[in-house]
């Protein structure tokens, strides 16, 4: 066990105070997609937590501006890292009050017995479908639909008329290894 640190009095500096407002930014950003984290980052585990890879992941690669305007950028955003195959053909299309999710299970390969196999093996991936809008609570699903079903659909956050909703789909591996895909950025929708 170790011992309480004592308080420093020096004065924090201006390149620590940029750091702790950019990290916290980065906290509080993350904090409601946590459930998403856990599965979506689950294979880094062994090098480090899941939380933690997704904030190292954010604060190198999607938090943009200076100190204090920090800003997320929406199409480097990774709900999500491992090597399972990322679904092909993705789409999302608003209808109603819902984005629907489209995909197909094309692997590439030329050879239909190896096609059949691939398929066969990649049908029961759980699909993790989000819907993701600056400053409000996100709206996801992670065992709903199956890789096999080809689409979904999920709810808008709770937004008003006119704001830019960015969705996100992913792969998750239901077999003992557990397996992930990267995020797929699909785009955006606008709630009408």
């Amino acid at each position: 066990m170790r011992a309480k640190s004592s308080r420093s009095n020096r004065k924090v500096s201006e390149k620590q105070m940029q750091q702790r407002a950019k990290f916290m930014f980065a906290a509080n950003f993350l904090q409601p997609l946590y459930a998403i984290i856990q599965v979506g980052f689950r294979k880094l585990e062994i090098q480090q937590s899941a939380k933690n890879a997704a904030m190292s992941d954010l604060m190198n690669y999607t938090i943009e501006g200076d100190y204090p305007s920090y800003s997320v950028n929406f199409r480097n955003l990774k709900l999500s890292k491992g090597s399972l195959q990322i679904p092909q053909g993705c789409t999302v299309e608003l209808q109603g009050d819902k984005a629907v999710y489209n995909w197909t299970m094309d692997s590439g390969s030329e050879d239909d017995q190896q096609e059949d196999k691939l398929a066969l093996s990649l049908s029961e991936d759980n699909m993790i479908l989000v819907t993701l809008a600056d400053g409000f609570s996100p709206r996801y699903t992670l065992r709903k639909y199956k890789r096999k079903d080809l689409t979904g659909e999920l709810g808008l956050p709770n937004a008003p008329a006119g704001t830019e909703v960015h969705c996100y789909l992913a792969c998750a591996s239901t077999a003992e290894h557990r397996t992930v895909s990267n995020t797929v950025y699909i785009g955006t929708v606008t709630i009408p």
